[in-house]
């Protein structure tokens, strides 16, 4: 029992050190960054936009990004505002030790990148989702770094999130109102 315990803590720890880290090590490279507007940043030694920060997060994108693409990038980044993915951190680092709660994270990590993606389309025509899916396309890279890192977002699944942005249909409005009830 104690030894669990011990185990338990050591591993919480163990979460708050990583998350500790990364958070420094991403902040070191978008520190020399230069301020566009409100919570809006644009950093050279990027390559994808992500948000950084829990209290007052800031927004990052590459230096060099398409002027055509900053729409869709601030909206997507704005919809993570409101899709709090440290929360979800917090309940993994508590549960370390459940494959269940893992799992349940990286799904979460998923099902936020399509909820934003989903609130940003649904305001475009077909054009624009279109250049949206370049967007993304564009915005891909190999991501590892920031895979559990609570205080970053980071891409998942462009493929599969490409084609549901292409394939979106505004959902009816009885399965809104069935949903609702």
């Amino acid at each position: 029992s104690t030894i669990r315990i011990v185990a338990w803590i050591v591993g919480i720890f163990t979460f708050a050190v990583f998350a500790l880290v990364s958070y420094r090590k991403i902040h070191n490279k978008v520190r020399p960054s230069l301020n566009v507007r409100d919570n809006i940043w644009i950093c050279d030694d990027i390559q994808t936009p992500f948000i950084l920060g829990c209290f007052k997060p800031k927004i990052y994108i590459p230096s060099g990004t398409d002027e055509v693409q900053l729409p869709h990038i601030i909206a997507h980044e704005n919809a993570h505002l409101k899709r709090w993915k440290p929360l979800g951190y917090l309940v993994l680092a508590i549960h370390w030790f459940n494959p269940l709660v893992w799992i349940a994270y990286i799904l979460l990590c998923r099902d936020i990148e399509l909820a934003c993606d989903e609130k940003v389309i649904r305001e475009l025509n077909q054009s624009e989702s279109i250049s949206y899916s370049e967007t993304l396309l564009s915005c891909s890279v190999n991501r590892r770094t920031i895979l559990v890192c609570p205080l970053a977002f980071g891409e998942v699944g462009v493929k599969e999130r490409v084609k549901r942005v292409l394939n979106y249909k505004k959902p009816a409005f009885w399965i809104v109102v069935v949903a609702i009830i």
